[in-house]
């Protein structure tokens, strides 16, 4: 498959997401249990014909967008009763497979439009942190960047910035997971209950044994990993600080002689 193609097939998948992800967000009430959120968002993939998944919806309330929990990340982490009360923060994820071609995106919020600018302030201040780093990782992630200064460069900025770094609570700690090597034979497997799915756990596992065994790259970014940073990833810094979480989960490019995000702000338009 020609690599232009390839970019633009990961681009509509992500559109895609950005669009279900933000409708359900301009919805989220206090009040809403996390579940019904992710009803919502799988609702509206289902519009789009999504039918497979890398993961299932997740959403996170006020504390949790800490992950502010005891215990396994994969069981603490899917979607619960919890309400959201006025003033907190959300997180929406979801990774969907559009057409073969996967995609993932995350938003954060502010529950109740009535929040006075004080207690707005400290999650505002999260984005700016989120913000800022997104448009200095396309300079630390050029083309030749060890994977691990990669995830040294952010967590040292984010730390720097005087917020706690959530992502290395993450399965494997990932800073980023790689979105090469589809459409593959796990693409159309079938939808099994919530959370992570097979297309991911194999193509990933798949990929980690083609590292060792014929030096492809490696599929994560992570602390320790070996290797350069070279691919298409989804990238998600995920901070804290007090009971506010924050994150993004943006497309990077590292190819050849560019590096660019697909959608350069925050959580803005998906440009491909």
């Amino acid at each position: 498959m020609m690599r232009a193609a390839y970019i633009a097939g990961i681009a509509h998948a992500q559109r895609i997401a950005r669009e279900a992800v933000l409708t359900v967000a301009a919805t989220v009430r206090p009040g809403d249990t996390e579940r019904e959120a992710c009803v919502r968002i799988e609702r509206e993939l289902a519009r789009a014909g999504v039918e497979h998944w890398l993961h299932t919806p997740y959403a996170w309330w006020g504390e949790r967008t800490r992950f502010d929990w005891r215990g396994m990340w994969e069981t603490n982490a899917l979607p619960s009763e919890r309400r959201l009360e006025p003033g907190e923060s959300f997180i929406l994820d979801v990774a969907p497979i559009v057409g073969g071609f996967p995609a993932d995106f995350a938003y954060t919020g502010l529950a109740g439009a009535g929040s006075s600018r004080a207690e707005a302030a400290p999650h505002l201040e999260l984005l700016a942190t989120l913000a800022d780093v997104k448009a200095k990782l396309v300079t630390w992630a050029a083309p030749g960047s060890s994977a691990a200064s990669v995830c040294e460069r952010v967590e040292e900025a984010l730390s720097g910035a005087g917020a706690d770094v959530v992502h290395t609570l993450y399965p494997a700690n990932v800073l980023a997971h790689t979105l090469e090597g589809f459409p593959n034979w796990t693409s159309s497997a079938p939808r099994v209950g919530t959370g992570f799915q097979l297309p991911l756990l194999l193509t990933y596992a798949t990929g980690i044994v083609l590292h060792h065994l014929a030096g492809r790259p490696y599929p994560f970014l992570r602390a320790g990993a070996p290797g350069r940073a070279r691919g298409i990833y989804a990238v998600e810094p995920h901070i804290g600080q007090g009971r506010y979480g924050a994150k993004f989960e943006s497309i990077l490019l590292i190819d050849g002689d560019e590096t660019r995000w697909l959608d350069p702000e925050l959580f803005g338009e998906v440009l491909g």
